[in-house]
């Protein structure tokens, strides 16, 4: 993990973790909808950087964070942050205290329509880039 006290700037070519918390954003041929991507109703989307990371703690945020929301965790999205930034939005680091590798994709337009097809755009890049939960009954259902 990043240490707290040295939050290093984001780099485009940085990879970044979207963790999917909801079975209806999982298509049954284990593609992620655009949905999974979608900021609405804020103009910010939460992400976890790589950056310092293993995989195991990459998947134990994705766990804590489904478990703070009372969601279950169906899996992770994986992008570099210049996918983001190709379509004119921004990525910051917003360290927390339970994640200093915690950053927003920020810059989202206000109407869900134009963020649809953003969301769109990160959909199929990441087409072959998301692994899903340790626990295939929970991907299963889809």
């Amino acid at each position: 993990m990043i240490d707290p006290a040295k939050v290093p700037a984001l780099d485009e070519n940085e990879r970044l973790a979207r963790y999917v918390f909801f079975r209806r954003h999982i298509r049954a041929d284990q593609t992620v909808k655009p949905d999974a991507f979608m900021p609405h109703p804020h103009r910010e989307m939460s992400v976890t950087r790589h950056r310092s990371a293993t995989d195991d703690e990459l998947w134990r945020i994705g766990e804590e964070v489904a478990s703070l929301r009372q969601k279950t965790l169906y899996g992770r999205c994986d992008v570099q942050a210049k996918t983001y930034l190709r379509l004119n939005l921004k990525v910051v680091a917003a360290p927390i205290p339970s994640n200093p590798n915690h950053a927003n994709v920020t810059d989202w337009p206000a109407d869900k329509p134009t963020q649809k097809i953003l969301a769109q755009e990160v959909a199929a890049v990441v087409a072959g880039s998301c692994g899903y939960s340790s626990n295939p009954e929970l991907v299963r259902r889809t």
